[in-house]
């Protein structure tokens, strides 16, 4: 037991260090960026970056979840392993051609994709990079320190030559051909550590592989919901505001995207440990250990919000502090919904439940901006209240699918004694 949880610690520590590294290096460059260009030139990267969001949820299409699972399950069987890693693989691609398909046609079709083809373009094949990132795999087999690696030597060459390269508006096509060298190293050193695990990937047939799609489409379903809590707010208010309110909104959406990073090391980490072990009592007492930092972040967001944004973006940003505020709401219940999520629910086989309850907050949330363009009161205040809501919401959903199924956690924590 000891050994598990030093495990467990080791890997929580190891994604934590990634997830330092994507928090502070977007960090480091949003201040730079935010000042050698423009609002609308930002504003239009902000905007590509969150519909390529959708595209990188078709390729991964819920596999940090399902095959993540099927390699715990496959454990120590390395032949088994890789033929869910090769599997894996080409069912990625095939989603990828198809997300790429539509990805082209919103090109042609949405003003500012189309005012930045080449910028979209080059985004879109370092997405399909990301195909040859085995993320699943590493974490399947508990080594988050392969995960963390490729990432680290990833981010770390974005981060070094967007200072060199990106000097003013004209030098944007920089910021996607960073990001595709970073995923290309990322990608071949990802596949040079198989050596290191003695696993040999083994492709099997198509058929087999789109019997797994349909498994995987269940996880999927409820990544795609939640990816409405963020990128689709973004790609919404592109319809109603003007593109330096898109900079505004992006800017404090990428803050809330900091303060997840924060607590994916750790509903990652426990995902596969809970799997094994079902204990609730760690989770809760995780929950109570969290709401000591929460009360520190509730009081800069509110009494240092301007001051926030202006170290981060600059003056010309601070005026957009009133929107952390109304967001405060999304920035604590993010975690706990997310906490008590997969790590939780999907432990105890609640597949079905934890992607209703996003979808269900998901729809809630679209229904509250239909209402808010209708009602013509879309701003970002309107914005921010309705994302609040929404993350509110998908936690009150969770807690109650977990309280009504505390006993599945009681059967096991008497095994586990």
């Amino acid at each position: 037991m000891k050994n598990e949880k030093t495990v467990l610690a080791k890997n929580t520590f190891s994604l934590y260090v990634m997830n330092i590294v994507k928090l502070l290096f977007p960090l480091a460059t949003l201040p730079y960026l935010t000042r050698v260009l423009s609002t609308s030139t930002y504003g239009s990267v902000t905007y590509i970056k969150s519909l390529i969001v959708y595209v990188q949820l078709f390729i991964d299409f819920g596999f940090l979840l399902s095959a993540t699972k099927d390699i715990v399950k496959a454990r120590n069987n390395n032949k088994e392993i890789g033929s869910i890693v090769g599997n894996t693989i080409i069912e990625k691609i095939i989603l990828g051609l198809g997300a790429s398909i539509i990805y082209m046609l919103a090109c042609l079709f949405i003003p500012i994709m189309k005012g930045n083809m080449l910028f979209a373009f080059i985004y879109l094949l370092a997405t399909l990079l990301s195909i040859f990132i085995l993320d699943f795999l590493y974490r399947g087999i508990e080594k988050m320190h392969y995960v963390a690696i490729p990432y680290l030597v990833s981010k770390t060459i974005c981060l070094i030559f967007t200072f060199i390269f990106v000097k003013n508006d004209n030098d944007i096509l920089f910021i996607p051909l960073l990001e595709l060298i970073g995923n290309l190293v990322a990608a071949i050193i990802s596949i040079l550590l198989l050596k290191r695990v003695k696993i040999k990937i083994n492709f099997e047939n198509i058929k087999k592989c789109l019997n797994e799609l349909k498994e995987s489409s269940i996880y999927f379903i409820s990544n795609f919901a939640t990816t409405i809590f963020g990128a689709l707010t973004t790609i919404v208010a592109g319809l109603y505001v003007s593109a330096e309110n898109i900079a505004f909104w992006g800017i404090c959406m990428q803050l809330l995207s900091a303060a997840k990073a924060l607590y994916n090391p750790l509903t990652n980490s426990l995902y596969p440990y809970m799997l094994r072990k079902k204990d609730i009592r760690l989770i809760n007492k995780i929950a109570i250990f969290m709401i000591f930092p929460m009360v520190i972040g509730i009081y800069l967001v509110v009494f240092q919000n301007k001051l926030i944004l202006g170290i981060i973006g600059g003056k010309k940003y601070m005026s957009a502090g009133y929107i952390l505020i109304y967001l405060l709401p999304a920035f604590v219940f993010s975690f706990y919904s997310m906490l008590y999520g997969w790590p939780v629910l999907g432990a105890i086989n609640k597949v079905k439940e934890t992607s209703f309850s996003t979808v269900f907050a998901s729809v809630f949330q679209i229904i509250g901006l239909v209402i808010i363009g209708l009602l013509h009161i879309f701003d970002l205040k309107s914005l921010a209240i309705c994302c609040s809501i929404t993350e509110t919401i998908l936690f009150i959903i969770r807690l109650v699918i977990v309280k009504n199924n505390s006993k599945l956690f009681i059967l096991n924590e008497v095994e586990n004694d």
